[in-house]
């Protein structure tokens, strides 16, 4: 079995070598994933050991989604989550805001730049925060997938689309994929324009349960919110495209991939949802 030798940071900030098998089998190459390549400060925090717990809560999800959820409500009356809506909302904006605001005073306010800044595996105090707020995103990434719970049980089936249900579902996989392998440094920055959009769009929903005369008072700054989705989403492309040149994170370019490759998916589909339901509504 031939070994070749890369190279990740260490606490001290300089390479330490890992062994790469190549050649081997499945087991082995899933083993050195999830226990060489990731990060072993999240190791044994809640749901990172290994991607079957998100996998079970993913699958769960869907099967409400798309086939329980409807099953269950077929006969029945559309359930009045107005209270549950205002409180759900409230936390959702508040704990966007907080992940922001810890992301943005663990390294960008002192240390970090906008431009390529390699992950170090550090358990200094900065450090080692902001990978507690990527773990702290995931779970809020999780209990978005409530918004669409909530959709089901109001019979609100048009919303829980497949634009919809496919941004929460990549969404969850894409933050335990970063909470697992690069939870810092440049990999968190995408995170806070997402932080601050949610911030807005959450408050927007917050200010639609109080009432229908409320709704037509904040209806036509929807367009401007899928607006900012779509920007937020060009400057996560901008600014994680670095990690695909030669001489930024030689050793994550597969995350570089992932992440980009996902995020351009949501762009074209958040484009054409824009198109189809504010630029051909206007021209009508």
């Amino acid at each position: 079995m031939s070994v070749d030798i890369c190279k990740l940071d260490g606490q001290d900030g300089k390479g330490l070598p890992i062994h790469v098998p190549q050649n081997v089998g499945l087991v082995e190459t899933y083993r050195y994933v999830m226990e060489e390549a990731a990060d072993p400060r999240v190791a044994d925090w809640l749901l990172m050991g290994s991607p079957v717990p998100l996998l079970g809560i993913i699958s769960l999800y869907l099967a409400f989604v798309l086939r329980l959820g409807p099953l269950y409500m077929k006969n029945r009356k559309p359930y009045n989550l107005n209270r549950v809506m205002i409180f759900y909302n409230i936390f959702m904006a508040t704990g966007s805001g907080a992940v922001f605001y810890g992301l943005l005073t663990s390294g960008f306010t002192t240390k970090f730049s906008l431009g390529c800044e390699p992950l170090t595996i550090s358990y200094d105090p900065e450090s080692y925060g902001m990978t507690r707020w990527v773990w702290r995103l995931l779970m809020l990434k999780l209990a978005e997938l409530i918004d669409t719970v909530i959709f089901i049980l109001r019979k609100k089936y048009n919303q829980a689309s497949f634009l919809h249900v496919y941004h929460h579902t990549s969404t969850a996989i894409l933050s335990w994929i970063a909470c697992k392998f690069v939870p810092g440094a440049m990999w968190t920055f995408a995170m806070m324009p997402n932080c601050i959009v949610h911030v807005i769009m959450y408050s927007y929903y917050l200010l639609a349960c109080f009432g229908p005369e409320m709704q037509k008072r904040i209806a036509p700054w929807k367009q401007y919110i899928t607006g900012l989705q779509m920007i937020q989403f060009v400057i996560m492309i901008g600014h994680t495209f670095q990690a695909l040149l030669p001489s930024c994170e030689p050793n994550r370019k597969p995350v570089a991939y992932i992440y980009m490759s996902q995020i351009l998916a949501m762009f074209y589909m958040f484009c054409d949802y824009y198109k189809k339901s504010y630029l051909r509504k206007k021209s009508e």
